[in-house]
């Protein structure tokens, strides 16, 4: 039986499934301050988008995180651009100490391995400034008695990458294949104590009380008055943005941080241990049963949290490279973009077998039998992005264990509830800021490392060197939040998608439906999951370019990046993804027209409804 809770949030979703935004540049969802996805409503204006258009730029209030800097964290930079850096350095704000090293040398060994485009003397100009915030006055400070974000931490440390303006681009590229930078609410909480910090020190420290300290601005009546409404003011809007975020959810208390992430580890541990189909089971791993729990050896312990998907993937990488340093990696089946580039870009290079194929396959086992090369991992997604093909994982696995390479597995589109893929992986990788989180308002991501592999303990091992929470505690609250119903909300969109893409399927407008229910079939199927489905994803390849466009214009539905939203959200994915190499995507099938279709919590008539509306005008 479903919670009140779960009742009263589904009903708000179904209703808020119906609030489209067709406004250019607009948030998704609309008028909220952490929003990950950004409208995009024409094909025209993705296009726009690529090539830096500047009136399409200026339009855009947010944007995927990764790919945008978020307005709160642009203005962190701008904070600290003009704290530390000189007139010709930029500047970018990292959570961690590692963070802004591993950036660094990002950089320097990207400029120097690129003489021809940058200034090689650039490389030894890259420094790093580090930054102590703490609210004063934390016992009295009107901040602490309005702010609950205030009693979070009473310190953090920013660290501050400084670079020559010339190398911005290659900065960017840490930051956006990575996944290492900070959070929006992180940055918010950073420029809120500061601002506080400069209040108090107004109202508490100016220096002409010296004299006559009674006084003195901060004393007379008139100045506490009037910081007073100024604090409330700055009180109000943060508790106005918290209470627009939580709507019909209930967060914990912000100071119950710490006990929301183990939360998290046991959900994603009792959602992979136990095989219930109900949000009450996927709660806690207290639900699921410790019998289960200790049958597969798996608890929140192999559960690791990072701030986003790809910050995930790029901390499997960093570990597979500590466990087998100076060998390349394969790339197994066409993936999401940044996943390639991080292995092209970073370490030894890669083995890319685009077309995810048993040929591939075969192409491989040729190549390590042949002792020409030796492999550190192999990296796949379940299934893949945007084709959604199924990669053949025992074979993978067999392969693994015959020549000595780790499997790290990203199942974000299967999801762990729909699919079981731990038992072929030494980790698996997840972003639960798709259906996990479901609400586009929050980045978060996940590593699971299998008990039961054989290099167990060498992971464990290297993540118990290298792992460091980065987590920002706003963001676990909200993630907490968040994925309470993701199984109900997980067997619903699977059950509407399933119905709208066979109806795509068979429409004649409609050249191919790219779904794990048509495409690689036997191979999906046979790692679901009890109760489990074929996710909300598919992609959509229309008869020619003109049709997609117009049928794309005339869609009433959101329209930006991202997936597995509670909303259905359309994009012209290759244009977004690979805009700058679209002839190299379509030599693996990834046509420039394709549609990646990520379907919601709507009323299944009503979408269908929409999508046969569009089609018309295909």
């Amino acid at each position: 039986m479903e919670s009140y809770y779960s009742q009263s949030r589904n009903l708000f979703l179904n209703d808020a499934a119906g609030m489209v935004s067709q406004a250019l540049g607009e948030t998704i969802p609309a008028h909220n301050e952490h929003a990950v996805s950004v409208c995009l409503p024409t094909w025209d204006a993705n296009v726009k988008y690529e090539e830096g258009d500047a009136a399409t730029m200026s339009a855009l209030k947010g944007g995927y995180p990764r790919f945008m800097f978020h307005p709160l964290v642009k203005q962190l930079f701008d904070h600290f651009e003009r704290k530390f850096a000189r007139s010709d350095e930029g500047c970018m704000v990292f959570p961690s100490s590692r963070a802004a090293s591993e950036a660094r040398e990002f950089m320097k060994t990207f400029i120097l391995a690129h003489p021809e485009t940058y200034d090689v003397s650039m490389a030894t100009r890259i420094r790093i400034a580090e930054f102590a915030i703490q609210p004063i006055f934390q016992d009295i400070s009107l901040a602490a008695a309005t702010d609950p974000s205030t009693h979070l931490q009473r310190t953090i440390f920013v660290h501050s990458l400084l670079y020559p303006t010339p190398a911005r681009a290659v900065a960017k590229m840490f930051w956006q294949h990575c996944g290492e930078g900070i959070s929006s609410r992180f940055a918010g909480y950073c420029l809120r104590v500061m601002g506080f910090n400069r209040q108090s020190r107004v109202d508490f420290f100016n220096t002409s009380a010296i004299g006559d300290r009674f006084a003195a601005p901060g004393y007379r009546i008139q100045d506490q008055s009037e910081a007073l409404r100024n604090a409330n003011q700055t009180a109000e809007n943060a508790a106005s943005n918290l209470f627009l975020e939580e709507r019909f959810g209930r967060n914990m208390d912000l100071t119950f941080a710490p006990q929301a992430k183990v939360m998290l580890r046991q959900r994603i541990a009792g959602v992979l241990a136990d095989n219930s189909d109900t949000d009450e089971a996927a709660a806690s791993s207290a639900h699921a049963t410790v019998e289960s729990l200790r049958e597969k050896g798996l608890d929140e312990s192999h559960v690791l949290l990072f701030p986003c998907g790809m910050s995930a993937i790029y901390n499997a990488f960093r570990v597979v490279r500590r466990i087998k340093p100076g060998l390349k990696t394969v790339q197994f089946g066409f993936p999401y973009t940044d996943t390639l580039k991080i292995q092209e870009k970073i370490g030894a290079g890669c083995i890319f077998l685009g077309n995810g194929s048993k040929s591939d396959l075969d192409h491989l086992e040729s190549l390590l039998t042949s002792g020409k090369e030796k492999v550190a991992a192999l990296f796949c997604e379940f299934p893949s992005n945007p084709l959604l093909k199924s990669a053949d994982l025992r074979r993978i696995r067999s392969l693994a264990t015959k020549f000595d390479f780790l499997v790290v597995v990203d199942e974000t589109i299967g999801n762990f509830y729909n699919v079981d893929v731990l038992p072929c992986a030494d980790i698996v990788v997840s972003s639960l800021t798709k259906i996990f989180s479901g609400d586009c308002n929050v980045m978060g991501g996940s590593a699971v490392m299998n008990p039961m592999s054989p290099k167990f303990r060498e992971i464990k091992e290297a993540f118990d060197v290298l792992y460091e929470d980065n987590v920002w505690e706003e963001d676990a609250i909200f993630l907490e939040r968040n994925s309470r119903n993701f199984v109900s909300r997980t067997m619903k969109i699977n059950a509407t998608a399933a119905k709208v893409a066979s109806f795509l399927h068979n429409h004649p407008k409609v050249e191919q439906v790219h779904y794990p229910l048509f495409s690689d079939h036997e191979i999906y199927s046979s790692y679901l999951r009890p109760g489990g489905g074929y996710g909300g994803l598919f992609s959509v390849i229309l008869k020619d370019e003109g049709s997609a466009k117009r049928f794309y214009d005339n869609i009433d539905a959101d329209k930006g990046p991202s997936l597995g939203t509670n909303f259905t959200l359309i994009s012209p994915y290759v244009i977004l993804a690979h805009y700058t190499e679209l002839d190299w995507a379509e030599r693996f099938g990834v046509a420039r027209r394709l549609l990646r279709v990520s379907v919601g919590l709507e009323n299944e008539d009503a979408l269908l409804k929409k999508f046969s509306d569009a089609l018309e005008f295909a």
